[in-house]
């Protein structure tokens, strides 16, 4: 009896047991369920998501349709799967996602795994996302739902939640080209397509084993990993998804690939390497200014000449690194320009990643000697003569006694002496005796403005100026009419609708004929024999230097064949620190590393275009595929 009612109790007790577990299951189910459906409500509708939540693309490219820079989110056309070489999505898949094939959005394994290295580790080396995870938070961030910075468990239920739903709505082929159509590749750039041109400059459709690993491989630090600003890393990172590939049976020697394809990647990728940053911030604020707000992708065609660009670079780069410790000088920059104003080539410094502060558009100092060709324009077309005679011997006003750099007097020279030697008083006498609004009016016709009137310093430079608008004004001496610097020539949307085409000026001619002739005679004899001599590398160079004590070392100036005038530039060098208590050697004239580097500039470039000539020519010799062979 006893031992039936120990049986009754026991099976009491199970059965309260088994309604308390079922009532347990129930009331966890219903939960479960209630957080289902309260997180599903803030989830996406996968019928409409939204890709124009981003900042607008800017493409700035050549009117050759090379790309030099970009700005904003940047989104090429939809790639599909079966368009892509087969290596490249399973670059992605080797070393984001392995078993992506295996599992159902969550990889519970590949969770294990994670937790396991990163425990082994003491550090977070792996993660547990799966590829339909990331490509769900990809989704929410964009669709606003979640932020990048969202770390909450509300966040990681409504991935999960929309990684389940993109398995059971997708296939996985869908997925994958969802996912690699909208992942950040860095620099802005979104998608597949978009990273490859950006990167490589060729469509996705074209990747090779190597590229598609370092693509792959940025996904884990894009700004780490980039080819362009690191290639080391790149190369590195690389590495370890060829290995993956090779562990899991998809290529058969990561060494091989690495052997056959990254060193001419990287001598590409090296060689192209240029600092065109600061002429696309240029281009970029110029455009701004001209559309107002950016709303749409946009295209922006330059008149930026590679040959001009890359010679100025390697010629500031050269003088920065042999002769700024000499003459102290730790910044340098330069600019190029058409005989129309368009602005070719433009370096704004030593270092773009150091500083983006243009110092070719932005930083405004005294000219110095440079401005002395507006005195003598202004006398010469009041009426001086080159070879009048005017005296060198040193000025002094009500106490001001400025010094002849390096020149011992002779009395009376020509005007054409004073200044082909810069002499101080000769600049200074011309500019008493014509008065300082005639200096004035020569100079804003030319575009320099906020000429002084009433302080005769005007004469030897001190009003400042930057070194685009010093530039442009030399500019105007090539044809005698004045200059509008422009770095655009169209803005188009990527559909081709045209935005803003410039329109060729029509200029009249503001310097007489007489005057520019004579003022064309003063540039080339500063070079031919003056204090310009340093560049003096061709015939038909036309300049002047100048210095602002041991602040400021300026050159200005043009190329003008007459033979191919279309062929003929201007442009500018300075030399100096960024702060005016950082001083240059005292022996840092403008006819020093600013001429020399002008002259590189010139030489590089005149050969750069013979070796395109020469080229052209055993192009139009070489005999035809035909001719070669016997059918």
């Amino acid at each position: 009896m006893r031992k039936q009612r120990k049986t009754n109790v026991e099976k009491e007790f199970l059965r309260i047991l088994l309604r308390y577990c079922l009532g347990l299951m129930f009331f966890v189910f219903v939960s479960i369920a209630v957080v289902l459906i309260y997180f599903s409500h803030s989830l996406p509708d996968l019928q409409h998501i939204r890709t124009n939540v981003r900042t607008p693309g800017v493409t700035i490219q050549t009117y050759d349709g090379r790309v030099i820079g970009s700005y904003g989110d940047l989104y090429e056309e939809v790639v599909k799967i079966n368009e892509l070489p087969k290596h490249v999505p399973i670059a992605f898949i080797a070393i984001e996602d392995r078993r992506f094939y295996s599992h159902y959005g969550i990889d519970i394994l590949g969770l294990i795994r994670a937790l396991y290295q990163n425990h082994k580790n003491h550090r977070f080396v792996q993660g547990g996302s799966t590829i339909t995870q990331q490509l769900a938070k990809n989704i929410l961030v964009q669709e606003g739902v979640v932020t990048h910075y969202d770390r909450t468990i509300a966040r990681k239920i409504k991935e999960l939640l929309l990684a389940w739903w993109l398995e059971y709505k997708f296939t996985k082929s869908d997925i994958l080209m969802m996912y690699l159509n909208r992942v950040y590749f860095g620099a802005g750039t979104y998608g597949i397509d978009a990273a490859s041109k950006k990167y490589f400059g060729k469509s996705a459709k074209k990747l090779t084993v190597f590229e598609a690993a370092i693509l792959a491989g940025l996904l884990k630090a894009p700004t780490k990993y980039s080819p362009s600003n690191h290639p080391n890393y790149a190369h590195d990172r690389a590495m370890v998804v060829l290995k993956a590939m090779e562990e899991q049976g998809y290529i058969r020697s990561a060494k091989q690939i690495e052997k056959e394809e990254s060193t001419v990647l990287f001598e590409s990728v090296n060689r192209n390497k240029t600092n065109y940053m600061y002429y696309c911030d240029y281009v970029y604020e110029q455009a701004k200014t001209i559309l107002g707000e950016i709303s749409d992708d946009i295209v922006i065609v330059t008149p930026f000449d590679e040959a001009k660009q890359k010679a100025a670079e390697e010629a500031v780069n050269f003088y920065i690194t042999t002769e700024g410790k000499n003459y102290k000088f730790k910044q340098a920059s330069f600019i190029c320009m058409g005989r129309d104003g368009a602005i070719q080539a433009l370096v704004g410094g030593s270092g773009y990643s150091a500083t983006q502060f243009n110092r070719a558009t932005q930083a405004s100092r005294l000219a110095g000697s440079a401005f002395k060709i507006f005195v003598y324009g202004a006398a010469i077309e009041y009426g001086y003569q080159l070879e009048d005679m005017i005296s060198d011997t040193p000025v002094q006003i009500a106490g001001w006694r400025p010094k002849n750099y390096k020149w011992k007097t002779r009395g009376k020279i020509s005007v054409l002496s004073g200044f082909t030697h810069s002499v101080n008083a000769v600049s200074i006498r011309l500019a008493q005796s014509i008065g300082l609004q005639r200096v004035a009016n020569f100079a804003n016709k030319l575009g320099i403005s906020g000429v002084s009137t009433h302080d005769m310093s005007v004469a030897i430079g001190t009003t400042a100026v930057t070194l685009k608008d010093m530039t442009a004004a030399y500019t105007s001496f090539m044809d005698g009419k004045p200059i509008w610097t422009y770095c655009i020539t169209e803005i188009r949307t990527k559909d081709g609708n045209i935005l803003y085409q410039r329109k060729p000026s029509k200029l009249a001619q503001v310097v007489d004929s007489e005057t520019l002739e004579a003022c064309r005679e003063l540039l080339h004899s500063v070079v031919s024999q003056g204090t310009g001599r340093a560049a003096n590398c061709n015939p038909h160079i036309y300049a002047k230097t100048g210095s602002n004590g041991d602040d400021d070392a300026w050159f200005f100036g043009f190329y003008d064949p007459p033979s191919n005038p279309q062929n003929g530039f201007s442009f500018g060098a300075w030399v100096g620190n960024d702060s005016i208590k950082d001083k240059m050697s005292s022996n840092s004239t403008g006819g020093r590393i600013p001429a020399r580097m002008a002259r590189r500039v010139i030489e590089n470039v005149l050969n750069a275009k013979s070796n395109q000539k020469e080229d052209g020519n055993a192009q139009k010799r070489a005999p035809s595929l035909g001719a070669m062979l016997k059918f």
